[in-house]
């Protein structure tokens, strides 16, 4: 079997459109394949997306969605707004039979317009306000947490409605990991294979034990009996291809860029005080992706509801709780998957007990490779100083050196320096050897131009989470945890001179608003936003198109291009939707939001938020 035919039958499994034989044999293929494998990884992230049936009317809802947010935030309650106010639809919409159908959909708007962080310039508590920089300051007084685990995952397959887990938790700080979880569900037959998953890191190796990633539709055939185990050595510091699930300990990238969260309140937890945050699994993402970075989990709707408590000193999670999203679009998705998840009911439960901060870890806190397992070399040789680049002149007084080295193979050299404070790190990549056509470090086409006092030219993406230069003889990339003005400093400081990327370079095609204009004259851009950084800009061939990134998974892409009408839909399943008073549609597998406005076709696309908070976000658009 190749790994074209393998994969194309993994993802037909995933969707539950193939026989048990047929998916046990594509996954007996990943089992020693490593590019299947991956593929098989990311599946759930691919498959994050709804179907939709084409409808003839669509509510024009946006004045109730407006009036209902403004009653949220006067502290108004939903069911109060409901009770004393007739939902206004359109005459021509006699297609939705009953208000309660619409008025539903009016609900899962308002969600996620609290969500989103539209209208921010209501008051808000200082507690809320603070936490997402108290999340990321936590980060340098984190040295130690070991904890006990308990996992409770519902709906994973129809003949296993619930599994429990129960393990171990301990971090060293800055990037060494253990994470075990011993599978206690009583499984319906001998053929299930429990989902023991075992995760660590120290230094530059690290191991996962685990069983194969399967979905769940055709287990339990498609499962190999033995667990597979992946070891790694000479592991580059804070590697993207082989990440440590850091959030799981700290939820950084789920509070950097995030919105003033909607509180819980705060209690006590095994003895702590903790203060619980609403969110979404889309912002908490990295920190479910560490907890099922290995084995077969259940998917999660990204739109989910979360709640989330945390250590109201450390910061350190100690419950999660996901619970389906009450609306139409969420029972669509559960179809595909094949679950059905009780309105109300708790999906995943997370529990850390036992917590302990900042004290010494036992000896053996993060075992060696197990015996036998043959070790994959990713290449990075430590070397002493700053392995041969460019030093940064500042970095926060409290950053200590970490490991530095030299990346070898590939047919680039790269030497990477690094420097933490606690879980808080920065990392520093650069080469004289880059070839490429883009900006070294993969930063993808769309980033933002920015001027360094006394750097020249770089480029920032991800909200500002990787920074890159380049200069006439070398390349560097700036990536880390702390805020992005915090990374803009560390790459000024390196004495590298940057300059515009060339013009057959990706990213040549940046642009600034007043450059979007001469493109789009009427160009929209959202108000009122927060919880999102500074868009990524790229205008090209008369077409803009704008990146959004937020906490978490959370992004969107808006983009504009001037035309009389939009294209034929290239998908089957299309829904209809009224957006800013004309009629649109809803792609649900790129996630795509699109309409014609003043002769503009404008687009809104996500993977990971909700088309109700696409709808906020479009009717909180206005000229730049």
């Amino acid at each position: 079997m190749t790994c074209d035919q393998a994969q194309s039958r993994l993802s037909a499994a995933f969707d539950g459109e193939l026989p048990a034989a047929e998916a046990e044999r594509a996954a007996a293929h990943a089992t020693g394949c490593q590019r299947c494998t991956a593929f098989s990884t990311q599946l759930p992230t691919l498959r994050r997306a709804l179907r939709y049936e084409v409808v003839e009317h669509v509510p024009d809802v946006a004045p109730a969605v407006l009036a209902t947010i403004a009653d949220q935030r006067r502290g108004r309650p939903w069911h109060a707004w409901r009770s004393t106010r007739a939902l206004p639809l359109h005459s021509a919409n006699a297609g939705w039979r009953s208000a309660p159908v619409a008025a539903a959909f009016v609900a899962a708007v308002v969600a996620g317009a609290l969500f989103v962080g539209v209208n921010p310039r209501q008051p808000v508590t200082v507690t809320a306000a603070t936490l997402p920089e108290r999340v990321v300051a936590a980060q340098t007084r984190l040295r130690t947490l070991s904890a006990t685990v308990t996992v409770v995952e519902r709906g994973w397959h129809p003949r296993v409605p619930l599994r429990r887990y129960s393990g171990q938790l301990r971090y060293g700080a800055p990037e060494s990991l253990a994470l075990d979880l011993r599978d206690a569900t009583n499984y319906p037959g001998g053929r299930w294979v429990p989902n023991d998953v075992t995760v660590v890191a120290d230094g530059d190796r690290s191991w996962s034990r685990g069983p194969v990633p399967c979905p769940s539709s055709p287990q339990p055939a498609c499962a190999p009996a033995r667990p597979r185990l992946d070891a790694l050595q000479g592991r580059e510091p804070f590697a993207e291809a082989a990440p440590v699930p850091l959030d799981l300990v700290l939820p950084v990238r789920s509070f950097t860029l995030a919105a003033n969260p909607p509180l819980l309140g705060s209690r006590r937890i095994d003895g702590r005080a903790a203060v619980g945050v609403r969110t979404t699994v889309a912002q908490v993402q990295p920190l479910l992706d560490g907890l099922r970075q290995v084995g077969n989990w259940r998917q999660l709707y990204p739109a989910d509801p979360v709640e989330l408590w945390l250590d109201d000193a450390a910061l350190v999670p100690l419950a999660l709780r996901v619970r389906p999203a009450a609306d139409a679009d969420r029972d669509w998705w559960a179809a595909r998957h094949g679950y059905r998840d009780a309105a109300g009911s708790t999906i995943l439960a997370v529990d850390l007990r036992h917590v302990a901060v900042n004290e010494p870890l036992g000896a053996g806190a993060f075992p060696p490779t197990p015996d036998g397992a043959e070790a994959r070399d990713a290449g990075f040789e430590a070397a002493a100083g700053s392995a041969g680049i460019a030093r940064p002149r500042w970095v926060p007084q409290s950053m200590r050196p970490h490991r530095a080295g030299v990346v070898t193979g590939g047919g680039t050299d790269i030497a990477v320096a690094t420097y933490s404070d606690g879980r808080a790190w920065i990392k520093v990549r650069a080469t004289r050897e880059w070839s490429g056509r883009r900006l070294f470090g993969d930063l993808g086409p769309l980033v933002r131009e920015v001027t360094l006092a006394g750097a020249g030219t770089a480029y920032v993406a991800e909200g500002g989470r990787r920074v890159a230069l380049h200069a006439a003889a070398v390349d560097v990339e700036v990536t880390g945890s702390l805020p992005a003005g915090v990374l803009r400093r560390v790459a000024g400081s390196l004495g590298v001179s940057g300059r515009p990327v060339p013009d057959n370079w990706a990213q040549a095609a940046t642009a600034t608003v007043r450059q979007a204009r001469l493109a789009v004259p009427r160009l929209l851009l959202p108000t009122d936003l927060d919880g999102f950084g500074r868009p990524a800009i790229r205008s090209r061939h008369g077409a803009v198109s704008m990146a959004y990134t937020g906490a978490g998974a959370r992004g969107f892409l808006l983009s504009q291009v001037r035309g009389p009408r939009l294209s034929p839909p290239l998908e089957p399943d299309v829904r209809g939707v009224r957006v800013r008073g004309v009629a649109g549609r809803y792609t649900p597998l790129p996630g795509e939001l699109e309409w014609v406005e003043a002769d503009c076709v404008i687009g809104l696309r996500s993977q990971t938020l909700s088309l109700a908070e696409l709808l906020v976000i479009a009717e909180s658009l206005a000229p730049a």
